[in-house]
């Protein structure tokens, strides 16, 4: 409850006379009473970017060409769409932590009054994994096999329209001990263990797992 912000609310008298006599009353305290929290619903804000230009006319009459400057403008965070850096954020903390599929998006957006389909919904995720995310997994995973203790596990998944049927999730993560956790998920369609030599490379650490055979 501390983090959220707090807005006081006070309860005063219009009229300040006394109903009987009808002479003017003294504020003797205020307390307290009871607390409540408000749920203020999303909203949608469209920003309209307009690029201003300036045209140098002591430059211009000198040379052949017009000078002209134009004002810079934020970059976007993927090409195409109407994504802001909020709402990419926001689509992409539904699907993989609140575990809201792509349709049921599709369904909300449409609700609050924006046609976003599921084909973009599925864009933004791709395009910030391979722009953005990949990156600092990399970086994660370097970090992760200087760890002296690593844990490994996977399983499998059912995957509709697909030849293979079942694909597997690997996930390899740092000791509880550590001041700050790695987790790692790694997909594959096999669970042999060439998948655990590729990712683990030259690790010289201990890994605890299960007696599955491809951690042998």
């Amino acid at each position: 409850m501390e983090s959220i912000p707090a807005e006081k609310v006070h309860h005063e008298l219009g009229d300040k006379h006394c109903p009987d006599c009808h002479h003017e009353l003294t504020e003797i305290g205020k307390q307290p009473v009871r607390q409540e929290v408000i749920f203020i619903p999303a909203q949608l804000k469209k920003l309209e970017h307009i690029q201003h230009a300036y045209k140098c006319e002591y430059c211009s009459q000198r040379d052949l060409t017009d000078k002209i400057i134009k004002a810079k403008l934020p970059k976007t965070p993927l090409k195409h769409g109407l994504g802001s850096a909020s709402l990419i954020a926001h689509t992409l903390y539904q699907k993989y932590e609140m575990k809201v599929p792509d349709y049921r998006q599709e369904n909300d957006w449409r609700k609050l009054g924006l046609d976003l389909s599921r084909q973009m919904l599925n864009y933004w995720g791709l395009k910030s994994s391979d722009y953005y995310f990949k990156h600092m997994y990399k970086l994660l995973k370097q970090k992760l096999l200087k760890r002296p203790i690593l844990h490994a596990d996977e399983t499998y998944y059912t995957v509709l329209e697909s030849e293979t049927i079942k694909t597997y999730y690997w996930v390899f993560l740092s000791g509880k001990h550590d001041q700050y956790g790695i987790t790692l998920y790694h997909h594959d369609p096999h669970r042999s263990g060439q998948v655990a030599l590729d990712f683990l490379g030259n690790y010289n650490g201990y890994l605890h797992c299960d007696m599955w055979q491809a951690y042998t």
